[in-house]
C-alpha cells in the first residue's frame, strides 16, 4: 500500500474545514485537505438557511457566542471584501401571547449580556407585513443573508491559493497514532485505491463523520453523536418579505422560521426531528407540521402553495447540545483538532473558528 507524508491533514470540506485550512495553509508546506463527495461543501455546510445571525440566543461566554458576534463582523467585511452577494435585512422574532412575549425579554437580555446591542422590542417597520399576527416583536438588524455557496467557494480559492491541495472523492476510514505520526488510512474512490498519509497534524472537521472518526482513535473518552434532521418548505404566496421572520425558540430549536433568499423568494424552515440515519427525502407527513407551525404566526399562509425543498442533517454530541465541542487531543507530540457539533450558528462563525484555531495550532508546532 502506498504511504505519503503530509505537514497537515484537514478531514472535511465543507465550511468548517475551508476556512480552518484556508487559514492554516500559510504555515505549513505540504498541507492537504481530502472530502469524501465528488464536490466541496455538500452536506450540513450546505443545507441550511443561509442566514447570518447576530448571536442573540447563546449562552453568555459559550463558544457559539463568541465566534457568532465575532464571525459576524468579520463576515460581512469578508463578503464586502470578495464582492460576494448578502444582504443585511435583519431579523424579527415575534410573539404571539404574552408568555412568549415574556420570553423576547429574556432572549433581549441575554443578548445584550452577551455584549448584542442593537435590538429593539416593537419596531414599527414589522407593521407592513399585514399577514402576520403577533403581539410582540425584537428586531435585530444585523442579521442577514448571503450566498453561502459563493463564500465557501472563495475560502476554497484561499486555501489553494495558500499552498493548499484539495483531494475530492477521499474518504478517511481510519486514524491510528503511534509516537511519530497519525497514520490515516484514505479510500480513493475514484480510482478505487487505498493509501496512508502519516501526518503530524490533524484538522478533524468532518461533519457528520467527525464524532466516528476520533471516538476510534480514543480509548475511553467517548463522544455521543445525535443526527437531527431539518426539512425546508419553499412558498410560492402573493405575500413578500423584506426581513427574516422567526417565532420564539423552542427548547429544541429555533423554531419553523420565514427566511428570504438573495432573489426574494420564501421557504419556511427546518423542522427538527431525531434521525438513525443520514438521508434527505422529505417524509409527507411534514407538510401538515410546517403548514400548523407556520399559521400560528402566519394565519392566511395557503397550505397549497407550500412546496418541498430539501432537507438537512445537523451533527449534535450529546455532552454538549447547547455548543460547539472544539477540542485539541494530543497522541505523543501529534495533535489533532476536532471540530465536533459544528451546526448552527456554524456559517456565521467560520472566520472566527479559524482565527481560533489557527491560533491554537501553532502553539503546538512550536
Amino acid at each position: 500500500m502506498d504511504k505519503y507524508k503530509v505537514d497537515c491533514l484537514v478531514i472535511g470540506g465543507g465550511v468548517a474545514g475551508l476556512a480552518i485550512g484556508s487559514k492554516v495553509a500559510r504555515h505549513f508546506q505540504d498541507i492537504f485537505l481530502i472530502e469524501k463527495n465528488s464536490l466541496l461543501s455538500q452536506e450540513t455546510s450546505s443545507r441550511n438557511s443561509e442566514v447570518i445571525h447576530a448571536g442573540i440566543y447563546y449562552k453568555k461566554d459559550s463558544l457559539k457566542s463568541k465566534f457568532c458576534i465575532e464571525g459576524k463582523n468579520l463576515l460581512y467585511e469578508y463578503l464586502e471584501e470578495r464582492k460576494i452577494p448578502y444582504n443585511r435585512c435583519g431579523k424579527f422574532i415575534i410573539s404571539t401571547d404574552d408568555s412568549e412575549t415574556k420570553k423576547l425579554e429574556v432572549i433581549q437580555k441575554n443578548a445584550e449580556d452577551c455584549g448584542v446591542e442593537d435590538l429593539s422590542f416593537n419596531d414599527h417597520s414589522i407593521e407592513e407585513y399585514k399577514f402576520l399576527k403577533y403581539k410582540s416583536s425584537l428586531f435585530s438588524p444585523s442579521s442577514g443573508i448571503f450566498d453561502s455557496h459563493e463564500f465557501m467557494q472563495s475560502l476554497k480559492n484561499d486555501f489553494e491559493k495558500n499552498g493548499g491541495n484539495i483531494l475530492l472523492n477521499n474518504t478517511c476510514l481510519k486514524i491510528e497514532a503511534n509516537k511519530e505520526y497519525f497514520v490515516v488510512s484514505i479510500q480513493d474512490s475514484q480510482n478505487n485505491q487505498e493509501y496512508l498519509l502519516e501526518t503530524k497534524r490533524i484538522i478533524n472537521a468532518g461533519g457528520l463523520e467527525a464524532v466516528n472518526l476520533i471516538n476510534n482513535l480514543l480509548e475511553e473518552e467517548k463522544f455521543k453523536l445525535k443526527l437531527i434532521k431539518g426539512d425546508y418548505y419553499s412558498y410560492s404566496g402573493k405575500e413578500r418579505l423584506s426581513h427574516l421572520i422567526y417565532p420564539v425558540p423552542t427548547e429544541n430549536s429555533l423554531g419553523i422560521h420565514a427566511t428570504i433568499d438573495l432573489g426574494s423568494g420564501i421557504r419556511f424552515g427546518p423542522s427538527a426531528y431525531e434521525v438513525g440515519e443520514v438521508e434527505y427525502s422529505i417524509p409527507e407527513d411534514q407538510k401538515k407540521q410546517f403548514y400548523e407551525s407556520v399559521r400560528r404566526y402566519w394565519p392566511d399562509i395557503d397550505k397549497n402553495l407550500l412546496s418541498s425543498g430539501y432537507s438537512g442533517i445537523r451533527a449534535k454530541v450529546e455532552q454538549k447540545e447547547d455548543d460547539f465541542e472544539i477540542n485539541f487531543k494530543e497522541f505523543d507530540e501529534n495533535v489533532i483538532v476536532n471540530i465536533l457539533g459544528y451546526i448552527s450558528p456554524g456559517l456565521t462563525s467560520s472566520l472566527a473558528l479559524s482565527n481560533y484555531i489557527e491560533e491554537k495550532l501553532l502553539q503546538y508546532s512550536t
